[in-house]
């Protein structure tokens, strides 16, 4: 297996409320993970520890065998490698469609515009964007703007991509066509951590699902087996909603 992601140890705390305790699990390539569990749990948390926008308040988080929180990391190169897509899609509201794809390109890959341009278009396309170059956030609907947040992760060429709870500010009609997007990708061998509320898409898309509580992660296993037979009795409640 080839490892990218490690994480041992990892806590973090509010003051004194622990969100996060003594994570373990591991991240290999072409792995589609899917994080669920309840609001509250500490999924967003955990994705913004592994992104480095929460300071995690111990433990280790190993990327290809080096801590990133040994301190020494730049921040910008490592989540050009470890993206994140938001459920607020936080596109630039003053930039349009193509731009918002550029900029990271030339910023922090150092591209030229040229490749930038060729690069966002080819990501554009694949998330059915190519159309809508010209337009600027305001003007696009919340499925457009996921897609188009998407695209933007793409073009910096991740190993890893993190996905926040990316439906949860959709419309109901507008779900399916990220999730589309999402199903794509997955298909093609792109490494997937998806925090969501998703059931189908944690069932029948990731190779593995991690159901998280209080916290902790209180199961860990193939999805077939998470769904049919949970071991755990917070998990049996938890699917019971969604199995009924």
């Amino acid at each position: 297996m080839d490892e990218i992601l490690k994480i041992e140890h990892l806590v973090k705390t509010f003051g004194t409320n622990e969100v996060l305790r003594d994570i373990d699990f591991s991240v290999s390539k072409g792995d589609v993970i899917s994080i669920i569990g309840s609001s509250g749990s500490g999924k967003s948390t955990l994705l913004r520890c592994i992104n480095l926008l929460e300071d995690a308040t111990g433990g280790h988080i190993l990327f290809h065998g080096e801590d990133i929180l040994g301190g020494d990391v730049n921040e910008d190169s490592y989540r050009t490698k470890v993206g994140m897509v938001f459920q607020s899609f936080n596109l630039f509201a003053n930039l349009n469609v193509l731009d918002n794809c550029m900029i990271g390109q030339v910023k922090v890959l150092k591209r030229d515009k040229e490749e930038a341009r060729a690069t966002a278009l080819e990501y554009l396309a694949k998330v059915g964007m190519a159309q809508y170059i010209e337009a600027k956030p305001r003007q696009l609907s919340g499925g457009q703007k996921q897609r188009v947040a998407i695209a933007r992760a793409l073009v910096m060429n991740p190993e890893v991509l993190l996905f926040d709870e990316p439906t949860s500010a959709l419309d109901p009609e507008m779900v399916g066509e990220v999730l589309d997007v999402m199903k794509d990708l997955a298909a093609s061998g792109m490494t997937m951590l998806v925090v969501t509320h998703e059931m189908a898409f944690a069932r029948d898309v990731s190779n593995r699902v991690i159901f998280m509580s209080d916290g902790r992660i209180e199961e860990d296993g193939d999805p077939a087996t998470v769904f049919s037979s949970p071991k755990s009795e917070r998990t049996r409640d938890f699917l019971s909603r969604f199995n009924s």
